[in-house]
C-alpha cells in the first residue's frame, strides 16, 4: 500500500525535520554553498552598495531597518536563483523589516505583497523546503500563462481598492501595480516556472520606480531603491546563468 504522505513530500514528519534543521549549522552551510560564481560576486557587490547607500542616512531606526531588510532580502533573491530552500528564512525576516518601512511610507500594497511572500514563499519553503527544492523547474506553458494573468488581474483590483478605498496611499496606482506583479511572480516561483524571472524583472523595475518616487517625496530613504535595482542584476543571473536557465535549456 502506498503512503500518500511519503510520496507527496509534505508529511508532518518532514515539516518537523525541516524546522529543526533551521537551528543547525548544516542548514546554513547548505543554503549558502553551491551558488554560481556570478551570484557570489553579485552578493558581495550588493552588500557594499546597500551599506554605502544607507550609512549616509545615519543610524536612525528606519534607516537601519532598510539596510538590514534590504541586505537580507537581496540574499533571499540570490538563494532562490541558486534553488536553495534557505530563501524561506531569509525572506521571512526581510519581509517583516521591509513591511515596517513600507507602513511608515504608506506603501500599503507593498506590505500586502510582503505578507503574500511570507505565506506563499517563506513559510512554504521553511516547512516544505526539501520538497520544493527537489521539484523540477518547468518552462512556461498554457496553465502557467492563465494562472499568471488571473493572479495579476485579481491582485491588482484588490490592492488598488485597498490603496484608494480602505487605506489612502499617496501612490495608489504605482503601489498596487508593483505589488500585483510581485504576487504574480511569487505564484510562478511556487509552481517552479522559469518564467518567474520575467515577472521579477518587471517587478524590480516597478519597485525601483515606487521606492525612487517614495524617496524623492521624502517618505523613505534611498536604500530600498538601491536594493531593488540590485534585484534586477539577480534577475539577469536567474534568466541566463542559473539552475533555472539550465533546466529549461535541457527541456528544450
Amino acid at each position: 500500500m502506498v503512503n500518500k504522505e511519503t510520496t507527496s513530500g509534505y508529511s508532518w514528519s518532514d515539516v518537523k525535520a525541516n524546522m529543526k534543521q533551521i537551528f543547525t549549522w548544516s542548514y546554513y552551510k547548505e543554503g549558502f554553498s553551491g551558488w554560481d560564481k556570478q551570484s557570489y560576486a553579485w552578493l558581495a557587490i550588493g552588500l557594499v552598495v546597500i551599506l554605502l547607500t544607507g550609512l549616509p542616512h545615519g543610524f536612525e531606526t528606519l534607516s537601519v531597518l532598510s539596510m538590514i531588510g534590504g541586505a537580507i532580502g537581496f540574499a533571499c533573491t540570490l538563494a532562490i536563483t541558486a534553488n536553495k530552500r534557505i530563501n524561506g528564512l531569509l525572506g521571512f525576516v526581510s519581509a517583516i523589516l521591509i513591511s515596517i518601512v513600507a507602513f511608515h511610507s504608506k506603501n500599503y500594497s507593498d506590505i500586502v505583497m510582503q505578507m503574500v511572500y511570507v505565506i506563499t514563499l517563506d513559510l512554504n519553503f521553511m516547512f516544505f523546503g526539501n520538497a520544493w527544492q527537489n521539484r523540477k523547474i518547468k518552462a512556461m506553458n498554457t496553465t502557467g500563462l492563465v494562472t499568471a494573468l488571473v493572479t495579476f488581474i485579481v491582485a491588482f483590483f484588490l490592492l488598488y481598492t485597498l490603496d484608494t478605498q480602505i487605506l489612502v496611499s499617496p501612490r495608489p496606482w504605482l503601489d498596487a501595480f508593483s505589488a500585483a506583479i510581485g504576487v504574480t511572480g511569487a505564484t510562478l516561483t511556487v509552481a517552479k516556472f522559469h518564467s518567474q524571472y520575467w515577472m521579477w524583472t518587471l517587478q524590480g523595475l516597478m519597485s525601483v520606480t515606487l521606492w525612487g518616487v517614495t524617496a524623492s517625496q521624502g517618505d523613505a530613504n534611498w536604500v530600498l531603491f538601491a536594493t531593488y535595482a540590485l534585484y534586477l542584476g539577480n534577475d539577469v543571473i536567474g534568466l541566463f546563468f542559473s539552475p533555472w536557465s539550465r533546466a529549461t535549456k535541457v527541456q528544450n
